[in-house]
């Protein structure tokens, strides 16, 4: 799915030492309101809190983390915030990946323990499908540490990528990917989307799994359909059985762009109790 070749991190005491890469790690921002015009959030009776992590640099902008948390403590949306001059000054070759903290609210009412943002300029494969210059915006389950620990998938390795899931924890119409990707996992495929029958790809949403677990959600977007785009919003399919219970899952992702800042916003809502 994407390039084996990942990068190496140290994390030594309390420091993080980032080594022949291009993550970029920061400590824990401070809380703001953010309004979206998809999410549930926006209905006047629900009264929320917002709580946004550190802003982190990419290409010529920033991007953090935020979540959306009603009064009574339902998460109503969480996602990455990037200003528009993120768009500029990006590299213009190689995977490019850069962790994005939460804000410690989020381990409270969601499984999401850390996300990550990879810019991807000349896209990935399956070649013809995902090719284009794109973002992988990927949500977390697992430790900051169980990722990095995640090797590239050879023969010594590949019994881990293979122990699927049990059957139910991921929805039907995913396919795994053709090889499994140090310090990610395996991706699931949505073969039902559009660009496997003839379409384009403008976004679309994965899951991705590693030794039997589900680890992460993960929404594509084309940089393309970014810059075009207001606002969009839709459901993505649900498994059956999920791990950890007793927290809220999202059912719904969201691509949308403040039209006074210029920022854009890609997130997860529509969060049920499992």
């Amino acid at each position: 799915m994407k390039q084996n070749l990942r990068y190496l991190l140290l994390i030594v005491a309390s420091s993080v030492i980032v080594t022949s890469c291009k993550k970029e790690f920061a400590k824990e921002g401070s809380s703001a309101f953010v309004k979206n015009p998809l999410a549930q959030s926006n209905d006047n009776s629900i009264q929320i809190n917002t709580f946004k992590g550190p802003e982190i640099q990419v290409g010529e902008g920033k991007v953090r983390s935020f979540i959306s948390i009603s009064h009574s403590g339902v998460p109503q949306e969480i996602g990455f915030e990037m200003t528009d001059s993120v768009m500029f000054g990006l590299p213009a070759t190689g995977e490019n990946s850069y962790i994005i903290p939460l804000h410690q609210k989020a381990g409270t009412v969601t499984p999401f323990d850390h996300m990550e943002l990879d810019w991807n300029p000349q896209g990935h494969p399956p070649a013809g499908i995902y090719t284009v210059p794109h973002f992988d915006f990927h949500f977390y389950k697992i430790s900051l540490a169980a990722q990095m620990a995640i090797p590239a998938e050879d023969p010594t390795t590949a019994k881990y990528f293979n122990n699927y899931p049990p059957a139910g924890y991921i929805p039907s119409g995913y396919v795994p990917g053709p090889v499994g990707v140090a310090q990610m996992g395996l991706h699931w495929l949505d073969v039902t989307s559009p660009e496997f029958h003839g379409g384009t790809f403008t976004k679309t949403f994965i899951y991705g799994s590693y030794d039997g677990a589900v680890t992460f959600y993960e929404p594509m977007v084309t940089k393309d359909f970014l810059n075009s785009t207001t606002s969009s919003s839709a459901n993505f399919r649900q498994p059956l059985y999920f791990d950890p219970t007793g927290t809220y899952y999202p059912t719904r992702y969201n691509v949308y762009r403040d039209q006074t800042t210029g920022n854009y916003y890609v997130s997860l809502g529509g969060f049920v109790w499992r």
